[in-house]
């Protein structure tokens, strides 16, 4: 299921980079030039949304040691998450999509940004440890059984009271999954799903996580279903 995912999400990487991480046409390669910069800025709004979990937590989130931004695309948040950390690590399975990301590091000065590819749910076994960890619009594009394994990856690359904020659909009208069904059937190239918000309760606690605040968020477009972002964070 992940080579399938990441099949599609390689291609979009050396077609359209840009729009396949936000589908709005402005992002189009013909057109991206003169809205690059509203690309960017949507990317600092979402990492200060994410913060703003932990900081009405009163966690200590302004400046970490190692940040991950998890599908990192082209760069969108690690660029904005490079203030924050003294190293901050961008992964994704697309190296069309992390070339692109070392560009906007250079393009913004970063130079405490590092980018990684992985080729399977192992990998982040390989990726080290994190004080913090934020990733938006990515799970949602993995099948639930993927969306889980690499959810508890994440948490499992915590450090003691390293933080988490990650969203995920956790309903969409009418969807169901079978494993079966779903590898004999045809090819959606970007695919949405959910995870039920029971398993991912059940995927924090057995991480050794406790919850800081989850809240509805809208990631879902025209998609008929409901996103939380669930900030979370291990217990020391």
């Amino acid at each position: 299921m992940f080579e399938r995912i990441a099949r599609h999400w390689q291609s979009f990487g050396e077609t359209e980079p840009y729009w396949s991480v936000l589908t709005n046409p402005l992002f189009f390669k013909d057109t991206l030039p003169e809205h690059i910069d509203g690309f960017f800025e949507h990317g600092r709004s979402d990492v200060e949304r994410s913060l703003n979990y932990l900081r009405r937590a009163d966690l200590a989130c302004e400046h970490v040691e190692r940040a991950l931004d998890f599908g990192c695309g082209v760069g969108r948040l690690t660029v904005a998450l490079a203030r924050y950390a003294n190293t901050v690590v961008g992964v994704d399975i697309s190296p069309g999509h992390l070339r692109e990301a070392e560009k906007s590091a250079a393009r913004f000065g970063i130079d405490n940004a590092q980018f990684r590819l992985i080729s399977n749910v192992a990998d982040l076994d390989t990726i080290g440890n994190f004080d913090l960890i934020v990733s938006r619009i990515v799970l949602q594009h993995n099948p639930p059984p993927v969306m889980a394994a690499l959810y508890r990856k994440l948490l499992g690359c915590l450090r003691p009271r390293g933080m988490a904020v990650v969203q995920m659909p956790t309903y969409i009208a009418g969807q169901s999954f079978a494993v079966a069904p779903y590898l004999s059937g045809p090819e959606e190239p970007m695919e949405m799903n959910a995870l039920p918000q029971h398993e991912i309760f059940s995927i924090i606690e057995a991480s050794g996580c406790r919850v800081i605040e989850v809240r509805e968020c809208s990631h879902l477009g025209d998609v008929d279903g409901i996103s939380h972002t669930f900030a979370v964070q291990r217990r020391a």
